[in-house]
């Protein structure tokens, strides 16, 4: 079985899973801080991918949320088992599990699974971005007054204090709406979709973003840092996308001092 496939069948399972679980006060544990959540069910699925996974391919790295990555040769699997765990524990609907393939810097394929509407993003380069059997586009708004921006995190984004925060409010005071589903995957496929125009955050992680990263450049949109460097593939960092380059150009110079 090649990766791709086994991948597809690995998150439809866990997706089935993480549907007929049932979340306890026990099962809920705090990183940083109450707003940081980690529970069994991200532990227990992250598990069961890298099983999978490494039994197929024993020499591949996976480098997932909740555990230190593996150690191999091959290709590298970044996995967040949950992507929006406090929707998750609270019962709201959006959360995912996210799986990306990376062949060092080369993008092997992205796969974020809608869990509670069953709903499958995918792509591999070349091949255009699907949501199950149905091809994906960006939107084609030009004008950022006619767009929809998301964040995965208002609180943090909007309202703490940090450097870019005025340049933020700035830019969610240009387009025409903001909106926020709580998981960065979810969010960037939304932005494919053609259901958004425009993306920001400023905490993300690898296994958030290198598999919703592909579903978005094979729709047609961009994608960078907050500074407009290039999306590292390793390493945590802010996230700016948009549906186009040049919406893309338009957005940074409103984040410009």
């Amino acid at each position: 079985m090649e990766r791709f496939e086994l991948a597809v069948e690995a998150v439809r399972r866990a997706g089935d899973a993480l549907r007929a679980s049932r979340v306890e006060d026990s099962d809920i544990q705090f990183k940083t801080g109450y707003k940081d959540l980690v529970t069994y069910w991200d532990r227990r699925i992250e598990q069961l991918l890298r099983e999978e996974i490494l039994a197929a391919f024993p020499d591949d790295t996976i480098v997932g949320e909740e555990y230190p990555p593996s150690d191999g040769s091959g290709s590298v699997w970044y996995i967040d088992p949950i992507d929006g765990t406090t929707n998750f524990v609270n019962r709201h609907r959006d959360y995912a599990v996210s799986v990306g393939c990376w062949d060092g810097e080369k993008p092997v394929f992205g796969l974020v699974l809608d869990v509670e509407n069953d709903a499958l993003y995918w792509a591999k380069p070349g091949g255009g971005a699907w949501r199950n059997d149905r091809a994906l586009s960006v939107s084609r708004r030009t004008n950022p007054r006619e767009m929809l921006l998301t964040t995965p995190g208002v609180q943090y984004t909007f309202l703490e204090g940090h450097e870019w925060r005025e340049r933020l409010v700035k830019l969610a005071r240009t387009v025409r709406g903001v909106r926020c589903l709580g998981s960065v995957a979810l969010e960037l496929c939304e932005l494919a979709a053609g259901e958004s125009d425009l993306f920001v955050t400023l905490r993300s992680s690898p296994w958030d973003h290198n598999a919703a990263r592909i579903i978005v450049a094979e729709a047609g949109g961009a994608i960078c840092t907050v500074s407009g460097d290039p999306l590292p593939i390793t390493e945590k960092s802010t996230v700016l996308a948009a549906n186009s380059k040049e919406s893309l150009s338009s957005a940074l110079k409103l984040l410009s001092p």
